[in-house]
């Protein structure tokens, strides 16, 4: 591969659950590492959930191996954010990340 290809700054988070005073939980996210990233075009696919039928679409993401991300992380790149949901490692010195895209509608 080749290195220059990456050319998108990411930062990979990790969930950090702490206990919260009235017995729950709360959850902030922590920055694992910054990489630079290959964004492959992303792929689409359609599902019957709930019945409906809701488009799924996922990104994989190239960087350099980090030590640590594992599918629950999340990748921040600016104001988008994406859910780890596979990791694949393509030799010692690159790895992918399959991510959804996080709906950030509610916001």
């Amino acid at each position: 591969m080749n290195p220059g290809s990456l050319d998108r700054k990411i930062t990979i988070e990790r969930a950090v659950i702490t206990p919260d005073a009235m017995g729950g939980r709360s959850t902030a996210w922590a920055a694992l590492c910054t990489a630079w990233a290959l964004f492959k075009p992303p792929k689409m696919r359609q599902e019957i959930i709930q019945g409906g039928i809701a488009a799924i679409v996922t990104h994989e993401i190239t960087i350099r191996s980090c030590n640590g991300v594992t599918p629950g992380c999340r990748v921040v790149e600016g104001e988008r954010i994406y859910d780890v949901i596979g990791v694949g490692v393509i030799d010692r010195r690159y790895m992918t990340l399959i991510c959804k895209e996080v709906d950030r509608f509610g916001d």
